[in-house]
């Protein structure tokens, strides 16, 4: 076990949160969704966070015990098996009526952050979206099209899923954080199921992109790590140029999970980002601990 999963921080976030396992309904069939809901419950435009292809929830930790502490209602999830980003989409829409939540913002990671952009980009015409922030994260799947059909990996084993989500964790050789969090994100892969793998490695290499006419009008925050972000140079420009007026936050040293290698920072985007919504009805605050937005 990595040192991230046996500090008292993660410890404390395993022992005060309760794990709910939501049944959803959706014209395909049930799923399940498990959800970490934080912070006062009266806030009816949380901050919802989507965790990359290869984690669980668990992986926000850091940001739901933040977060949470200063009055904002948050809310980690992770979907069930589907293998389509449309499936995806309308189970996640069903998740939200189960809250009865009006608007929400979303954090997204990796293919996270993608879901998070596509779920903005169909529902557009009665926008349930209220601003996106995407970390280290894609506009478009062709990248990861290339090589290997979608259908591949309805017939992988679970040790050959695995292995090829943690090929592309980048191996650190120096110790501390960056080391720390690429520990914890392998042993994330371990706790994930073959199906759920699979039906992700699905989306991911399905030909799709994003159409970001859609999603222009919403406050947009990229926040992206300079030294390894998981993504290539290519991939990172593309996203740039859908959001041409995305506010950036930048991280010197985060590597691909910066939201566990360099929390503090991530944290400190995530609070600036949803600062131009204190003392609004978009709020993901509980009013009585609204900060002063001067």
């Amino acid at each position: 076990m990595g040192s991230l999963s046996q500090g008292a921080e993660f410890q404390s976030f395993k022992s005060s949160l309760t794990k709910q396992r939501i049944t959803i309904e959706d014209g395909a069939g049930e799923g399940v969704w498990t959800v970490y809901d934080t912070g006062p419950r009266t806030v009816r435009s949380p901050l919802i966070m989507i965790p990359p292809l290869g984690a669980t929830p668990e992986v926000f930790y850091k940001q739901v015990l933040s977060l949470s502490s200063k009055g904002i209602r948050v809310l980690a999830v992770e979907g069930p098996v589907c293998w389509s980003e449309g499936r995806w989409c309308t189970s996640f829409r069903n998740l939200l009526y189960h809250f009865n939540v009006d608007k929400v913002h979303l954090f997204g990671a990796g293919l996270g952050g993608y879901l998070a952009q596509k779920f903005s980009e169909i529902t557009f015409r009665n926008p349930m979206v209220i601003s996106l922030l995407l970390c280290n994260t894609f506009s478009d799947t062709t990248s990861y099209s290339k090589g290997r059909m979608p259908s591949v990996y309805y017939m992988m084993p679970t040790f050959a899923l695995r292995r090829q989500i943690l090929a592309e964790i980048p191996s650190v050789s120096t110790t501390g954080h960056m080391a720390d969090s690429v520990d914890f994100m392998v042993e994330q892969v371990e706790k994930i199921d073959r199906s759920t793998l699979a039906s992700r490695l699905v989306i991911r290499s399905t030909r799709s992109y994003i159409e970001p006419q859609r999603l222009r009008h919403q406050p947009i925050t990229i926040i992206e790590s300079f030294d390894d972000p998981g993504t290539t140079p290519t991939i990172q420009e593309d996203l740039h140029k859908c959001y041409p007026d995305a506010r950036k936050g930048q991280i010197k040293s985060g590597g691909p999970f910066p939201y566990l290698s360099a929390a503090h920072e991530v944290n400190l985007y995530i609070l600036i980002h949803l600062k131009s919504f204190v003392n609004t009805k978009l709020s993901p605050y509980e009013k009585s601990t609204e900060p002063v937005n001067e």
